[in-house]
Parts: C-alpha cells; sequence; structure tokens
C-alpha cells in the first residue's frame, strides 16, 4: 500500500515538474523571439536605405473644353518630373 501511495505521489511531482519546465521554456522561446523581433526592428530603423537608380516619372493630362458651338477641344499637357541621386 505504501509503495502505491509513493509511486502515485513521485508521479504527480513529476509531472508537475514536467509541466513547470515546459512552461518555462516556452516562455524562454516567447523571450527569445521577442528580442529577436527588437533588434530587427531597431535594425531597419537606423540602417540607411540604399537608394534606387534615378528615376523619372511622366504626367500625361487631358485637357477637354466644350465649346458654345458644342464642339470638344481636347489638350494634351506632358509633365516630366526627374529625381536624380544627391552625392554625399
Amino acid at each position: 500500500m505504501n509503495i502505491g501511495i509513493i509511486t502515485v505521489l513521485v508521479l504527480v511531482a513529476a509531472f508537475i515538474l514536467l509541466k513547470s519546465i515546459i512552461s518555462f521554456s516556452l516562455k524562454l522561446v516567447g523571450l527569445g523571439i521577442l528580442a529577436i523581433v527588437i533588434c530587427v526592428s531597431l535594425w531597419l530603423c537606423f540602417a540607411p536605405p540604399e537608394m534606387h537608380k534615378p528615376l523619372s516619372l511622366n504626367t500625361i493630362e487631358y485637357l477637354f473644353k466644350i465649346n458654345k458651338d458644342g464642339s470638344v477641344t481636347t489638350t494634351k499637357q506632358v509633365t516630366q518630373t526627374v529625381y536624380k541621386e544627391v552625392n554625399k
């Protein structure tokens, strides 16, 4: 009878110990992932960006004017914007 009670107490203690080890390891893994995420976020905030090639944008506007006689006059206007890299 005493061996059965001792066995049950040892098994309960083992399960409690196993549960606390798993819980601690999950917290440890969670803290590790959180630390990695914070480090990557800080790196992205402070790393200088790599600029792409200079680009050019063309904006095409069509202006429609309705005349008094009912005819329509269209005007095409093209605006070109060029972004150049500034050498530092």
